[in-house]
Formats: structure tokens, C-alpha cells, sequence
């Protein structure tokens, strides 16, 4: 009886198939020790701006900071961040969704657009986080993680031919691609001619893109500047964490397609 009901009381098995955090591992393992240096975890050193840490004091102590809010964040907010989409990334219509970090936001495009088991793609070395993502919603049953080119950027040329393949009927469709721009752990920015072929080849085949853009504002001197691309087959995933030091505020958004009818 006992084994039968440690059995009963297990995780889910797509819980149990996800990979433990690195980061967590890490702090772990480093628990304790003096001297080590981790650069395991993306911590930048500066705080917030004044703006935001006065806004926040002065909402402390607002009625409406204790209330349920829209769902999809504040409309003011929301407006802003239209704005600066249009603006600073070319990004013109479509949706916002303020969400708790760049993590949910990710979750809930997986969750939207996967159902368990549709297949989906990440170029390696991958963002750790977005893995796990796909392994606890079920779509670790497919998962294509084709390497990166020597120069770290995103091997279009294997895109095409997977999803040539796959439209023989090699195997199921690919549902979802993933990009994360400047990448995350490499740090190399995508050009724009890439994004935009990545892009046609997705809307070719009926795939979504999901693009993270957690480190837009991390350029380095004389490179490219970072730059969206955008479609009814394209989603954005931004953050405040980053370049605005506000890791533990957990404060992110997603710029989306409006849905056409029959989608929503």
C-alpha cells in the first residue's frame, strides 16, 4: 500500500522529464563558498531608474495597487509600451500583454500556441528557461535543437531543409521556432536579413515565431543594432529586467498579432 501511494502522489511525468534549472544548481553549489565568481545568472549591476522607484514608493500606498487588475496590465501602461514599440522597434499595431517576466511571457506563448506533443524548435546553445518551457507543457516529445553556425547564428539553411522534410511527410509539422535576439548565452545579435529569412521561412510553412528580445538594448560598438521583425505569424517577448536593473520586480510584456476571427 505504501509503494502505491508514493506512486499516486508523484509529479506529473512532464514535470518529472524537465531539466532542473542551471541556475538553481548553481547557487547550490556555490552556497557557502567565498571567492567564487558565477556568471551563471545575467545580474546587472545597476538599480532601477529614480522614475520607477518613486513610482513604485507612491503606489505603495495607492488603494488600487491592492486591487485585481486587468489581466492583461495596466491600459496606461499598456499604451506606453505601444508606443515604444512602434517607435524603438518598428513594431506597428497589434497587441501588448504585461506579464511577470519575460519567463511568463514566454510560458504563455507556449501554452497558446503548443498543444502537448506539436513539435518545436531551438537553436543550441540554447536559453535554458525556454527548454524547460516546452518540456512541462509536452512538447518534449519533439523537439528539433539543430547547433548553431561556428558564428553562433542560427544555421537558416538546416531551417529550410527541416521543414522541407517535414512538409514531405518526413515528419509532423513543426509548430513553433524560437529565437532569442541578442542571443542568450551568446550574446551575438541577429542581423536583420536573418530574422527576415527565419521569418518568410516560417510563414511559408505555417510555423510561429517566437522571437525573445529579453537583451534588445545590449549592443556592442559598431555592431548591428538590434531590430524586430513582425507578422501575423511572429511574437515578441520583452523585458524589464535587464537594461533597467529590475530583475526582482519581474516585469515583462509580449507584443502579439491581433487574432482574426476563429482565433482568439
Amino acid at each position: 500500500m505504501r509503494g502505491a501511494r508514493s506512486m499516486a502522489t508523484q509529479a506529473s511525468q512532464r514535470v518529472r522529464a524537465t531539466d532542473t534549472p542551471c541556475i538553481v544548481q548553481m547557487q547550490q553549489m556555490l552556497r557557502g563558498r567565498e571567492g567564487v565568481l558565477s556568471l551563471a545568472q545575467g545580474i546587472v549591476h545597476w538599480p532601477p531608474p529614480e522614475a520607477a522607484l518613486a513610482a513604485g514608493v507612491a503606489a505603495m500606498g495607492e488603494r488600487s495597487t491592492s486591487l485585481y487588475g486587468p489581466d492583461d496590465g495596466l491600459p496606461e501602461l499598456r499604451a506606453a509600451l505601444k508606443e515604444k514599440l512602434r517607435v524603438e522597434n518598428g513594431i506597428d499595431g497589434g497587441e501588448v500583454m504585461v506579464t511577470a517576466g519575460a519567463n511568463q511571457a514566454y510560458t504563455n506563448v507556449v501554452l497558446s500556441l503548443l498543444d502537448a506533443g506539436d513539435a518545436a524548435a531551438l537553436f543550441r546553445p540554447y536559453y535554458f528557461n525556454h527548454l524547460m518551457a516546452l518540456q512541462m507543457t509536452g512538447s518534449q516529445l519533439d523537439l528539433w535543437l539543430p547547433p548553431s553556425l561556428p558564428d553562433l547564428q542560427p544555421d537558416i539553411g538546416a531551417l529550410r531543409a527541416e521543414l522541407e522534410a517535414r512538409a514531405r511527410g518526413d515528419r509532423p509539422p513543426l509548430r513553433m521556432l524560437t529565437l532569442v535576439n541578442p542571443g542568450n548565452p551568446t550574446g551575438v545579435m541577429i542581423p536583420r536579413g536573418t530574422l527576415d529569412e527565419a521569418s518568410r521561412l516560417c510563414a511559408s510553412h505555417g510555423v510561429w515565431l517566437v522571437v525573445d528580445n529579453t537583451y534588445e538594448h545590449f549592443q556592442y560598438a559598431g555592431e548591428a543594432p538590434h531590430e524586430c521583425v513582425s507578422g501575423e505569424h511572429v511574437i515578441n517577448v520583452f523585458s524589464f529586467s535587464k537594461a533597467f536593473g529590475m530583475m526582482g520586480w519581474r516585469v515583462g510584456y509580449v507584443s502579439a498579432p491581433r487574432p482574426t476571427e476563429g482565433t482568439d
